[in-house]
């Protein structure tokens, strides 16, 4: 692998034991500050064993170099740049990431103010030659968490919650939910990674190497849930769960009494035109789906019904750069509730790992060259996703791929390329 220059969620590795035993990734890389899970996809190639990583690393911030140089090497004239000019440049980045093999097809998404493009490299598929298009589906992985912040502040303004609620109070009441000092995990512990929850239940076992989470039933979950013990009082200390946004979800699925994947339909992808962006595929959408990819092999989507919150639904770039419309410049017919819970999520609420590092609802916010980038990403077993936006001046990439190597870096660079002349 030879892109580790961002926030990644999850990537191969040659081996296990150098996954576990290693803090630090080649030049260029952050310091990996934890490891919050990781499965094994034995087969895929001779003599090596993948590990793909089901929670997230969170990277150090970036160093001053790149903060203050945050295209690197790349050749850029001078001057605001046209979007024909970035495509130019983008080109480059995204034949420099398909240079290697295992990595397959890559779509990008990319808005500023009025403008928008779209454009795709590579393939569907190892079996498929055709290039993806703004339409292809791909797996969203982590990205989607912040659907399910954007529910959680549209249900706060209409008053069915409160984001200080105890997330017993939307349990069911058999379900032990842990504390520390008399002190409860609330609903704004969980979207902002505060609760002190692991990633994953410390018992989860994997159902199928290639799907893990396939067979974890609700059940299993909240009994995983009562064993657990907080080390720490909760919203004293960031650290990413994917437990904590499985069971927000599960929590606002209760409360509306409604599946996780229609709330989102309901709430989100009908009043925003997002058509093509769904947990459960028709026939119809699978015909133009990006398959997952893992050292160049295909692998399955992963299936997990019971953390959708954490991240289950896959999408578009054209339905993508539709919903960060809604964070930047929502069209007039937008809902008004709608838009005031995208401004929600992007308040600073909590510290995260690092000094130029706010939580938003789900979104990590980093205060860099005068900017404040919104961004969050995602990776499953054979797919890696990346997003990111400013609001003044209003710039967005969605950056999604059909292969295990993270996009981080590259999405990164194309919002810079988008934002040069108001650096």
């Amino acid at each position: 692998m030879n892109q580790f220059d961002a926030n990644i969620e999850s990537y191969g590795a040659e081996s296990v034991e150098q996954l576990l035993q290693s803090t630090t990734r080649p030049t260029g890389c952050r310091q990996v500050v934890m490891i919050l899970g990781f499965g094994c996809l034995p087969g895929l190639l001779t003599g090596v064993i993948v590990g793909v990583l089901l929670g997230i690393f969170a990277w150090d911030f970036a160093t001053n170099d790149e903060a203050m140089n945050p295209l690197g090497d790349l050749d850029v004239p001078g001057g605001r740049l046209d979007l024909t000019r970035i495509r130019a440049l983008v080109d480059q980045l995204a034949k420099d990431y398909l240079s290697d093999s295992s990595n397959i097809g890559l779509i990008i998404g990319v808005a500023r103010e009025n403008e928008t493009a779209v454009w795709g490299f590579g393939h569907r598929s190892i079996n498929d030659s055709q290039p993806p298009d703004g339409d292809t589906l791909f797996e969203l992985a982590s990205v989607g968490k912040t659907f399910t912040s954007l529910l959680m502040a549209d249900m706060y303004l209409s008053g069915r919650i409160d984001l200080n609620d105890s997330l017993q109070k939307h349990l069911p009441n058999e379900v032990t939910v842990p504390s520390s000092n008399g002190r409860a995990i609330t609903l704004l512990d969980l979207v902002t990674h505060t609760s002190g929850l692991p990633s994953l239940p410390p018992n989860f076992v994997f159902g199928e190497p290639l799907n893990p989470y396939k067979h974890y039933s609700t059940a299993k979950m909240f009994s995983d849930l009562g064993g657990i013990q907080l080390s720490r009082q909760p919203g004293s200390r960031y650290e990413y769960s994917n437990l904590g946004f499985g069971l927000l979800g599960e929590a606002l699925a209760q409360r509306e009494q409604i599946s996780y994947e229609q709330l989102v339909i309901d709430r989100i992808c009908t009043p925003l035109g997002m058509k093509r962006t769904r947990m459960t595929l028709t026939k119809e959408l699978s015909e133009n789906l990006a398959e997952p990819h893992n050292g160049g092999l295909p692998v399955p989507i992963w299936e997990d019904t019971t953390m959708p919150g954490a991240g289950s639904f896959l999408s578009t770039a054209n339905d993508m750069l539709r919903y960060l419309t809604l964070f930047q410049n929502p069209l007039p017919d937008t809902s008004p509730q709608l838009v005031l819970a995208a401004l929600e999520t992007k308040i600073k609420r909590r510290a995260s790992n690092s000094s130029a590092r706010s939580m938003g609802l789900a979104w990590h916010i980093d205060s860099e060259n005068a900017h404040d980038i919104i961004w969050h990403n995602g990776g499953a077993g054979g797919s890696c996703s990346y997003t990111a936006f400013t609001t003044a001046p209003s710039c967005s990439v969605i950056v999604l791929t059909n292969s295990s190597n993270p996009v981080d870096g590259l999405g990164r660079k194309i919002l810079y390329l988008l934002l040069q002349t108001d650096l």
